[in-house]
């Protein structure tokens, strides 16, 4: 089987996102069934994947965004795209708009790229894909509708762009991807999606997922970084739903217990971290915690290792690659009562009301007090990550690329 499997250019610094793909591409490429990937992406995501790279499995396909012409056939092909699917829940029988759909995928630059790339299918581990519709069945991993939870974390123009996207990706895709259960049942109702439609495939969170190199050594990181060694870790890119701000207020509870303890973030700093700034003077802890920004993987191994306490205090999430890291690197780590977060940590010790600063103070204290409890936490991510590990994850991914090539050899 040959399989095409896209990266978008921003998922560099979209975290988990990015974090999940590369899982998935390194379950994929120890499947014997997998013959060769092709990556559709563009330069600056290739220099950014030598150890993918060097398989020989593995064989990229580029194409250059920043060239006038395909920016311009990228603008026109998305736009008479979007506009069909805007209007086709009015007029669901046009043929007009199916013409509008045709047209978009001729000029569609990507069009070319897969017709000459010899693949059976197209995986596309991000909720947008940049062709539908093609001469190959789409998978899409659809990974939250969060602003149906929380619409007051976006603005009118994100949510309906997110909107437009989502509607196009459940709509247009052949097949969609879930991590989680609850994923489903979001699509389900609020799109409607043919429950057919939808498998659940959870990431492969045994060896696959996580990261190969070896970690920095913490002289190296407390120069560059310049951190002391008695920290919280908290790594996650500054949207609001991340809750960074019911942190930095438990911080500052915690911190007249045990005033020697700091916090320190990673992860892509956006437009909210200006928010974040501001509750850290109101509260006078900008000396107390460090925003790093995306870090190397090195880097963020031995910060993890270092930690005395990982904190995950998100309001949603999909699934949370860092509770999964911290857990596999042995660090204690507890997490918000949220979604799937519960239910892969699996012990009620370890979690608390994210909307709960005093809940939270008060677990992080006894965490950082308590040598046993550190260690009984420690224990219970071992046996969960042993569990784990033990699933077949590729088992469900594979079930639906075989039946998706088959059904579109018949009906071919």
């Amino acid at each position: 089987m040959k399989i095409g499997f896209y990266i978008h250019y921003t998922m560099l610094k979209a975290g988990g996102i990015f974090t999940y793909s590369i899982g998935i591409l390194r379950l994929l490429l120890k499947a014997d069934e997998i013959e060769k990937i092709v990556i559709i992406t563009t330069p600056e995501v290739k220099g950014a994947l030598s150890e993918i790279a060097n398989n020989n499995k593995v064989k990229f396909s580029l194409l250059d965004r920043e060239s006038f012409s395909n920016k311009a056939r990228l603008f026109l092909s998305f736009f008479l795209y979007d506009t069909s699917i805007i209007y086709q829940h009015y007029f669901p029988k046009s043929k007009i708009l199916e013409k509008l759909k045709s047209i978009s995928n001729f000029i569609n630059p990507y069009q070319r790229i897969i017709k000459n790339s010899g693949i059976s299918l197209l995986q596309v581990p991000i909720q947008y894909s940049p062709i539908y519709k093609t001469s190959v069945p789409v998978v899409t991993t659809m990974h939250d509708v969060q602003e149906f939870h929380f619409p007051e974390f976006f603005t009118a123009s994100e949510r309906l762009h997110r909107a437009i996207n989502n509607l196009k990706s459940v709509s247009e895709s052949d097949h969609i991807i879930v991590s989680f259960d609850h994923i489903k049942k979001d699509l389900l109702k609020y799109y409607s999606v043919p429950a057919e439609k939808i498998s659940v495939c959870p990431p492969p969170f045994a060896d696959d997922w996580f990261a190969t190199k070896k970690e920095t050594d913490w002289q190296i990181l407390e120069k560059k970084y310049s951190i002391t060694q008695k920290y919280l870790l908290y790594p996650a890119a500054t949207w609001p739903h991340k809750n960074h701000l019911t942190l930095v207020e438990a911080l500052s509870e915690v911190k007249k217990t045990i005033p020697e303890i700091s916090l320190v973030c990673t992860g892509n700093k956006t437009e909210y971290y200006s928010t974040i700034e501001k509750k850290l003077k109101e509260l006078k802890q900008e000396n107390s915690v460090k925003f790093l920004g995306i870090v190397p993987e090195e880097d963020l191994i031995g910060l993890y290792k270092n930690a005395e306490l990982v904190v995950i205090p998100t309001l949603y999430e999909a699934g949370s690659g860092p509770l999964y890291e911290a857990m596999k690197y042995k660090v204690p780590v507890i997490c918000a009562n949220t979604t799937s977060l519960p239910e892969t940590v699996s012990n009620a010790k370890y979690v608390f009301n994210p909307s709960d600063v005093n809940e939270l103070s008060v677990l992080i204290i006894k965490m950082l007090s308590d040598e046993d409890e550190k260690g009984e936490n420690v224990n219970n991510s071992e046996k969960r990550m042993k569990e784990l590990g033990q699933k077949n994850y590729f088992k469900s991914f594979k079930d639906v690329y075989f039946f998706l090539i088959k059904y579109s050899k018949a009906v071919r």
